[in-house]
């Protein structure tokens, strides 16, 4: 049996939530979905700032996105860093599935490699190469919980190495997550305009 809940559409028995709830297991314990959600922006937050002030060193590869995953959630899940065991989907979008997850996402980060990380690129064609990437990363959804921000982070730390600052306050979660959900069918046209707009040179 499955429940649609406020995020994913996630199986009843899924190792990760509390039975017959919409709530994560958590290193508080804490079974309120409100309360949780309070915490867990906190915690957070307060992670995210510590990645601004000094990011997480890596080579862009898999192993630099768990560390930043694993970083930001560090203070409330177990799950932190690791990639998810269950398949998930949302608003229709169905992401990658758990069994294909480590290849796509070892192709994906490849191709970023043999691309030189975008490096030497005109701005126009960064904004284009790294709009098809984020889009690739976001199907691929490789954590159960904190895409999004393990993702954005990632993706703040691909933009310094090309010597570019992204400013994420210069756009809404909603126009990125409808931005996201276009990309679902290839078309990275709003993506790009999203990224054009936040992004800066130093």
């Amino acid at each position: 049996m499955k429940k649609n809940f406020s995020r994913y559409v996630i199986d009843f028995n899924s190792k990760y939530y509390y039975k017959d709830t919409e709530i994560l297991k958590n290193k508080f314990q804490i079974k309120n979905l409100q309360k949780l959600q309070k915490v867990e922006s906190d915690l957070t937050y307060f992670r995210l700032i510590q990645l601004n002030n000094k990011p997480l060193n890596g080579d862009f590869d898999i192993n630099h996105l768990l560390k930043i995953h694993e970083y930001i959630f560090q203070d409330i899940y177990e799950f932190a860093g690791k990639i998810r065991e269950e398949e998930i989907s949302k608003g229709g979008t169905v992401f990658c599935k758990v069994k294909f997850i480590n290849q796509n996402i070892e192709y994906l980060f490849n191709e970023l490699k043999i691309k030189n990380f975008f490096l030497g690129l005109s701005k126009e064609d960064f904004i284009r190469e790294s709009a098809i990437f984020l889009s690739d990363l976001n199907m691929i959804h490789p954590f159960i919980e904190g895409n999004g921000r393990a993702i954005r982070e990632f993706y703040r730390c691909l933009a310094q190495k090309n010597n570019y600052n992204i400013s994420w306050e210069k756009t809404t979660s909603k126009q990125l997550l409808n931005a996201f959900i276009e990309s679902v069918s290839k078309n990275t046209e709003n993506l790009q305009k999203i990224i054009k707009k936040i992004l800066s040179e130093y």
